[in-house]
């Protein structure tokens, strides 16, 4: 059964993402060319800033999920409702702090672009962008929460798309129908905030003996302090990058970073798809004591995720420049075309995929208190990289910082996971390291060498993608068959049992 609820997360999360990724190439070429690159710039700023306050989650999310895991694993629903009922507490609590800190990041962001955008228009933008957030905390924090918990995380995936298509949709006709930036804004979000009504309705219909009112059991959070402590670390590291290009060098080089990271986090989203279906799935595994089928389960998770990221950033490392050269053909107001940049999103991108199975495996043990020292020394290492080599050599220095906390934090992750967890050595998972990244660079030099890839349009590109792609997947899985038989075997094996698994047919990892 947890073979089931992972394969049906990973397809969700699969489906989601390169919906989003999708969406994600579409809209913000059509701010664009539309209200400019300061506009874009403007708009991507606020999503940033919106994420650092919703800090004030302070943990609850993830430290609600770990504290499920037991009690639906015992099927023991009164001290279910208990945890969840302190979950919609808090999380009420923590919408009340986030509406202030909307209304006043509201008040004082426009100072920071009042050169390029008006007071008014950047003001009800925060306002508008921040609604979302505020739905998430009044209603629809409680169940992500049990769905999450409860490996179903596909039914929030599932309507999340439904909400993306009709916000996406909405965006593209207003624009063209030549709307105003705020109305436009404005219609999308109300439009994607329903979604909630979906997500409310399966729960009620699924979850009849969900009690929301029981006795709290706010004991059950006790970890929730040092999840927060993760999730500072976690905002700040991602997503302070915008804020120190808009506040040291405008919003137009805040349209160029995110230009590229638009492209670099849609491949992130994709391979996390694989991380999102495991979560659940081992934290289930190690709150039965199953440790034996962690260690197998572990295995197989890291050997593919690697061989996909090598995958996905040699297509990446080929194909990005000619890619944003077609994407911005035609905006002159800022400098897209960066090959420095390009490299440099490629090594962050590798850097922080890389420690991905570990993180899932620390955060499905739920050993948050443990690793709060870590994620604090990446933080400031991060932090004071970015702000010293921003001033240096501009956005490529904010890169350069994030490099430096992921050659820490990466390194530390494995180390973490192999010995405190697995209680297992280092050698085989930097083994798959190294042996991904010769078949990349095996995957990079022919191509390099025999193809001439500038293409002129995006369809050329597509065709470009495709050759590429199916090239560097030969080399990367054969060079994985070859270095790893008895691992394919187990994964053959595995992804049989789902695909042909029949009704009253037990599986097990």
């Amino acid at each position: 059964m947890r073979t089931k609820k992972a394969f049906y997360i990973l397809i969700s999360n699969l489906t989601f993402q390169m919906i989003n990724v999708l969406i994600g190439l579409i809209l913000p070429r059509l701010f664009i060319t539309a209200f400019g690159s300061a506009v874009n710039g403007l708009i991507l700023s606020i999503r940033q800033f919106l994420s650092f306050l919703n800090i004030v989650e302070a943990g609850i999310g993830l430290a609600s999920i770990t504290a499920l895991l037991k009690p639906i694993a015992a099927d023991d629903k009164a001290a279910a409702n208990g945890i969840l009922s302190a979950t919609k507490i808090l999380y009420m609590r923590t919408g009340y702090i986030f509406s202030c800190l909307i209304a006043l990041l509201a008040i004082i962001y426009p100072f920071i672009a009042d050169e390029e955008i008006s007071y008014y228009t950047s003001f009800f933008l925060v306002i508008i962008l921040g609604f979302s957030g505020f739905i998430d905390f009044f209603i629809l924090g409680k169940y992500r929460v049990l769905l999450t918990a409860d490996q179903r995380g596909y039914v929030i995936t599932n309507i999340q798309i439904i909400g993306l298509i009709i916000n996406a949709i909405s965006y593209v006709i207003l624009i063209k129908w030549g709307w105003n930036l705020l109305l436009v804004n404005g219609i999308a979000t109300i439009l994607f905030v329903s979604r909630s009504v979906l997500l409310i309705r399966y729960v009620k219909r699924n979850y009849s003996h969900v009690n929301f009112n029981e006795k709290i059991h706010t004991f059950k959070l006790d970890q929730r302090w040092d999840v927060l402590i993760h999730q500072i670390a976690g905002v700040i590291v991602f997503n302070s990058p915008v804020i120190i290009i808009a506040v040291f060098l405008g919003l137009k080089e805040v349209s160029v970073y995110t230009t590229y990271n638009m492209v670099f986090a849609g491949v992130t989203m994709l391979l996390t798809s694989f991380s999102g279906a495991m979560f659940a799935g081992i934290g289930d595994l190690l709150a039965r004591g199953e440790k034996h089928k962690v260690l197998e389960i572990y295995q197989i998770f890291e050997f593919v995720y690697y061989a996909i990221i090598a995958w996905a950033y040699t297509i990446a490392f080929i194909l990005i420049l000619p890619f944003i050269k077609i994407y911005t053909q035609g905006v002159h107001d800022a400098e897209y075309m960066r090959p420095s940049l390009a490299i440099l999103f490629v090594i962050v991108g590798v850097a922080n995929n890389i420690r991905i199975p570990p993180n899932t495996l620390v955060n499905s043990a739920g050993h948050f208190k443990e690793t709060k020292s870590r994620a604090i020394a990446e933080t400031c290492i991060n932090l004071a990289g970015s702000l010293v080599f921003v001033q240096i050599i501009g956005t490529e220095g904010v890169l350069l910082g994030a490099v430096c906390s992921f050659a820490y934090r990466t390194i530390d992750f494995i180390y973490y996971a192999s010995r405190k967890l697995l209680e297992a050595s280092l050698k085989p998972t930097f083994n798959k390291i190294m042996l991904n990244f010769f078949l990349a660079i095996i995957a990079v030099l022919p191509i390099r060498w025999y193809f001439d890839i500038n293409p002129k349009n995006l369809y050329e590109w597509f065709f470009d993608a495709v050759i590429v792609g199916f090239l560097t997947l030969c080399v990367i899985i054969f060079g994985n068959i070859i270095a790893y038989p008895k691992l394919c075997k187990s994964l053959f094996i595995k992804v049989k049992l789902v695909l042909t698994r029949k009704s009253g047919v037990k599986l097990n990892y």
